[in-house]
Order: C-alpha cells, then sequence, then structure tokens
C-alpha cells in the first residue's frame, strides 16, 4: 500500500532555495517514487536524527519522517547534503 505524502512548511519553503528544474525533478521523484517504499528508498539516519530517513536526489537531501499506522511520510527539510542537517538541528 502507497503513503501519502505531505509537507511541512518548513520543507516548501526549502524548496525556494533550490534552483527550478532541480526542485521540479525532487518534487516529481519524491511524488512518484518514495511512496511506494519510503523504507527501503530511504536511508534510516542516526544520533540525533534517529527515527528519520533521509532520500537522495543528486546533491540535495530530502529529510522525512514515516508514521506507518497512518501510512504518511511527512517531508521535513530540503537542502544541499552540507547544510541540511545544520538547518534541521537550527529550526527544531
Amino acid at each position: 500500500m502507497a503513503y501519502q505524502v505531505k509537507w511541512h512548511e518548513r520543507a516548501v519553503e526549502d524548496l525556494k532555495d533550490v534552483d527550478k528544474k532541480s526542485a521540479k525533478g525532487l518534487i516529481e521523484r519524491v511524488k512518484e517514487y518514495l511512496p511506494r517504499d519510503p523504507i527501503s528508498l530511504g536511508k534510516p539516519l542516526h544520533g540525533e536524527f534517529k527515527g528519520l530517513y533521509r532520500y537522495r536526489y543528486g546533491r540535495y537531501r530530502v529529510l522525512y519522517a514515516i508514521d506507518r499506522e497512518k501510512n504518511t511520510i511527512l517531508i521535513l527539510r530540503v537542502g544541499k547534503r552540507k547544510e541540511i542537517y545544520n538547518q534541521h538541528r537550527r529550526n527544531e
């Protein structure tokens, strides 16, 4: 059963910092592929990010949480690898 994707307002804001071509591709990839199997397609994170997953799209990373009971994926942040984890820490 496919998951439903929801975008946190911070992730939507993050997309404004991504060039338009990459943002469009990233959104399409998240909508098309991630709901099929978010556990296998993403990578579980560790340490202070335990319980979250990341999905890679080129040089960008998508941080997300999975609610298995509601079959929902919540996209939390989008950004370049070097920046994404620091951004998420600052805005928690």
